[in-house]
């Protein structure tokens, strides 16, 4: 799930002193947990005040609050290796039943907004040029983010042409993305836990040099290698499932993007009046 840390060092601009201590902190996040700010730099190399300068050049107060980002980090990352019964099992303990409502909504608005903050603004603008540009659109989304990508295809085939939805293995879509050339490009919506299937799409589509986006909930991981652009999406929840509202916000803002740059009247005019007979006025 979320790798947050990863996500904002990835965002800020960093001194030669600071990439350093980047690169060690993303290698060694495990052991980080137990150190001091003293011992850490110890162990890099570099002053005790370079790691609080570090801390604070990308986001954190100080480095006892990046301390407890790795921490959650390294629960989520834990979390998400477990089956879907000990996922239950452990949302079960972990949340209990007090104030449910409260503390669900309130995650829920998490989810929402971190999706959005912690993207650059200028991801979203590339994203969604690269939609408009493509001369064909392929957008997978399988097993729970299925429903997110095929309502994205939908909504997006109102406005651009050639849009392919894949949503599972079977051989019409494994055949639909052999089509995939360099003028074209793959967005996956993919949570963890990833499997073979995710990442022969991926081998597929750079294979034949089309464009890569990815919308996950892991900055670091065993598909990101593939993505031109990585879209971060929260899936906290209180059960056994990802939540999808914070895929579903990026999507919708792409298309939104994407309506404010294309003229679409004609395309949506035709479908009107195709359609308009099956209405129940």
């Amino acid at each position: 799930m979320t790798n947050i840390l990863t996500a904002k060092i990835q965002s800020a601009k960093l001194t030669k002193t600071q990439e350093k201590i980047a690169r060690y902190f993303l290698r060694n996040m495990e052991h980080i947990g137990s150190l001091s700010s003293m011992e850490v730099a110890k162990e890099i190399g570099v002053s005790d005040a370079s790691i609080i300068r570090f801390s604070r050049s990308i986001g954190y107060e100080g480095f006892a609050d990046l301390k407890a980002d790795i921490y959650k980090a390294l629960v989520e990352n834990a979390y998400s290796g477990l089956s879907l019964t000990q996922r239950m099992a452990k949302s079960a303990m972990q949340y209990g039943d007090a104030d449910l409502d409260a503390r669900f909504l309130d995650m829920m608005q998490r989810n929402l907004t971190n999706s959005f903050r912690i993207n650059d603004t200028a991801d979203f603008q590339k994203v969604a040029q690269m939609l408009i540009q493509s001369r064909k659109r392929f957008v997978i989304g399988l097993r729970g983010c299925r429903g997110v990508a095929s309502q994205f295809s939908r909504l997006m085939s109102f406005m651009l042409p050639n849009v392919v939805h894949l949503q599972d293995s079977e051989c019409v879509s494994i055949n639909a993305l052999q089509d995939a050339a360099e003028e074209d490009i793959v967005l996956m919506f993919v949570f963890s836990r990833f499997y073979k299937i995710d990442e022969h799409y991926l081998k597929m589509a750079q294979k034949r040099g089309a464009k890569i986006c990815l919308i996950t909930d892991e900055m670091v991981g065993p598909l990101t290698g593939f993505a031109d652009v990585i879209l971060h999406a929260e899936t906290e929840n209180m059960s056994f499932f990802h939540s999808t509202l914070g895929a579903g916000m990026i999507g919708e803002y792409l298309l939104t993007l994407i309506s404010r740059q294309v003229d679409f009247t004609n395309r949506i005019q035709e479908r009107d009046e195709v359609t308009q007979y099956q209405r129940i006025e």
